[in-house]
């Protein structure tokens, strides 16, 4: 019977991931963001949505209620440690009838049939008892139950957590991205009236004979391709609007009236290196950690549901009985028992093994998925820093390009005033120098979105400072005996 009480002998296990693939980011001296990180851009539209966006997003009342599940799990075996007393009340009302048949001999007349009366009965009874049990849990299962669903709760908080941040990047995101197609439409639009002007005066030239008209089908063409790329920055701010509508969870109305302004500056700094405290902030990676503490505290549970069950008990009844009503007969019983109860899982046809086995499962895909995690992590960051440095790369050569356009375009307009050229090269200039200002704007916004996304992989602004110390190695594998 005690040899029936030994657990087996814990599998091999992984073991969670200490390092990540961080080799080439560099060292910079920005500040980690904080939990309201849009803070930054001092924009009270910006401030607003999140505002709306946390208040009704669909996303998020979901993960508030899986917390709160969650939560709820704990309560429910935390309640298992406690004693409960039981009450059991009965009442009962009984009819009873008794007819009895009988033979009897006598001399040569044979066997004679004898039927006496039936009998009746009325009778009543009532019990009040009261159970009291206590499971001691001297080997720790419920213990390690009730950390197992605070682990689970833990990472509910941290997926909620997960929720807020990828609501909070997509709201930023596309905020910006709208702001960014307002820019570029107001400099459509002054290109599209730079564009009608040269027209204009390129079909006076050639109405009186001093231009080839094949001059006029071209700037024909500009111009609809000025107009063409406005209606594609209205449909892309349109659907901008319909989207960030989608992401806070209200209707178009609701998001009110935007105006536009610049862009803001982005952050191109990145934080201090400093190993898998990079990414650590991260709240997909702690839920994962909390998942490895909870599934370890699982298999704790499983290995004690070997160990024999003590609990105390106690009984208290009371039987009131009336046998027979009418006849003033009665019966009162009372009853009590205190007493220890042990119970040993001698045979349980495999259902300990094969619990314990899914436990273990259920810690080696955890830490497979947080160490997996883990470098999807270090690729997003890395990822994002690289795009920074290439688009900063971009941005100077496209200031560059603007620099000199500007140049040429101040020389063609000192010789239009002076009366050497005409509009038509100005003109010309003009809307190459829009151009130049819309590649700005995208290279900026580009910029921008990176620097969100490299703040979206960092974890936002969400730290959580109750973050368990992982085990590794030959620790992890005897974590739980």
């Amino acid at each position: 019977m005690i040899a029936a009480c030994a657990p087996p002998a814990r599998p091999p296990q992984f073991a969670p991931r200490q390092q990540v693939p961080l080799a080439g980011t560099p060292t910079g001296t920005a500040n980690w963001p904080q939990q309201q990180w849009w803070k930054r851009y001092h924009d009270p539209q910006l401030d607003r949505l999140m505002a709306l966006a946390t208040r009704d997003s669909p996303d998020l009342q979901q993960a508030q209620a899986r917390y709160t599940a969650a939560e709820r799990a704990v309560d429910t075996q935390k309640a298992q440690l406690n004693p409960q007393v039981r009450g059991y009340f009965s009442g009962a009302h009984a009819y009873s009838k008794i007819v009895t048949h009988a033979k009897s001999s006598s001399g040569s007349s044979g066997a004679q049939s004898i039927n006496l009366n039936p009998r009746h009965s009325w009778a009543n009874d009532g019990l009040a008892a009261a159970l009291f049990t206590w499971d001691l849990d001297l080997w720790g299962k419920q213990k390690d139950a009730v950390a197992q669903a605070i682990g689970q709760a833990n990472a509910a908080k941290a997926e909620r957590a997960m929720a807020a941040n990828s609501l909070h990047y997509n709201v930023a995101r596309t905020y910006f991205d709208w702001q960014s197609q307002q820019a570029r439409l107001q400099l459509a639009t002054q290109a599209t009236q730079d564009a009608s002007t040269y027209r204009n005066l390129v079909a006076m030239r050639v109405h009186a004979g001093l231009d080839d008209p094949q001059m006029l089908d071209q700037a024909d063409a500009q111009l609809a391709a000025q107009q063409r790329d406005i209606a594609t920055l209205q449909g892309a701010s349109s659907l901008d609007l319909v989207q960030l509508a989608a992401v806070a969870g209200v209707s178009a109305q609701e998001l009110g009236t935007l105006q536009a302004h610049a862009l803001p500056v982005p952050d191109t700094k990145v934080p201090p290196y400093a190993g898998l405290e990079l990414i650590a902030r991260r709240p997909d990676i702690v839920a994962n950690r909390w998942q490895i503490e909870s599934s370890i505290k699982g298999i704790d549970s499983a290995r004690a549901a070997y160990y024999p069950d003590v609990s105390l008990l106690a009984l208290g009844a009371y039987l009131r009985m009336y046998p027979n009503l009418g006849s003033g007969t009665r019966a009162n019983i009372g009853l009590g028992n205190v007493g220890a109860s042990v119970s040993l899982p001698i045979f349980s046809g495999g259902r300990l093994k094969a619990q314990l086995e899914s436990r273990q499962a259920e810690l080696d895909n955890a830490v497979a998925t947080y160490n997996s995690t883990v470098v999807q992590a270090a690729h997003d960051v890395a990822q994002q820093i690289a795009t920074m440095q290439q688009l900063q790369a971009e941005q100077v050569q496209t200031d560059r390009q603007f620099a000199d356009v500007s140049a040429q375009d101040q020389r063609a307009d000192r010789r239009r005033q002076q009366g050497l050229d005409d509009d038509r090269s100005w003109l010309s200039l003009q809307m190459q120098l829009a151009q130049q200002r819309d590649a700005q704007v995208q290279v900026s916004s580009q910029l921008l979105t990176a620097n969100l996304a490299l703040i979206y992989a960092l974890g936002g602004g969400y730290r959580d400072t109750n973050v368990p110390t992982l085990p590794s190695g030959p620790t992890a594998q005897d974590a739980s005996r």
